[in-house]
């Protein structure tokens, strides 16, 4: 029974986890209109697509030099703090399943992410479920109105903001990457 708890808790999470990343990115981080997160829309929005638009892929760059492309494991915990506090009213144990998964969340966001920007051909670069990742984040870049995901984009499919890629998209990007053979991101 426990075990089955956990399973139904840690899938609820990464459900919720879905929603709030598509939320935050597609709301505070591609809108203006939040004086509190002036900051942040500016990083993101004007600085990290500005760059990332013209090149998606360029040189890895040394520890501290990607701030605009990486997220902060250890305030996990308290951007998870609000929803765990609901979540607690129900499970004490949902709510640790839900803050685990929004650490695990920002651990992967920063892995995958630094290396679709960054790439250092670290060994899941190769795994199909990245380079469907990358492809999906790729696109994002292109049409900054969609593919607000990056580690889990069922949101982006509920909430009708996916994108897939056009005979253009897949054009274009044989033009900046090469064949998949020779870097597998992200066709």
């Amino acid at each position: 029974m426990l075990c089955l708890q956990i399973v139904g808790w840690v899938a609820f999470s990464a459900v919720l986890t879905s929603f709030i990343e598509h939320q935050v990115h597609q709301k505070l981080m591609h809108r203006r209109s939040i004086a509190a997160f002036k900051r942040t829309f500016e990083a993101h929005a004007l600085v990290h697509h500005k760059h990332y638009s013209k090149v998606f892929s360029d040189e890895p760059v040394a520890p501290g030099e990607d701030k605009e492309i990486r997220l902060t494991v250890r305030k996990a915990p308290i951007k998870a703090l609000p929803f765990a506090v609901g979540i607690a009213l129900f499970s004490w144990l949902g709510a640790a399943i839900f803050v685990a998964t929004m650490v695990f969340h920002h651990w992967v966001w920063n892995n995958i992410h630094l290396e679709m920007h960054k790439p250092e051909q670290r060994i899941f670069s190769r795994w199909r479920i990245y380079r469907f990742l990358a492809r999906n984040h790729w696109l994002h870049h292109r049409y900054p109105s969609k593919n607000f995901n990056v580690v889990f984009p069922l949101a982006d499919y509920i909430l009708r903001t996916h994108a897939g890629a056009t005979d253009a998209d897949i054009q274009c990007m044989r033009e900046q990457f090469g064949t998949p053979a020779a870097k597998p991101m992200p066709i």
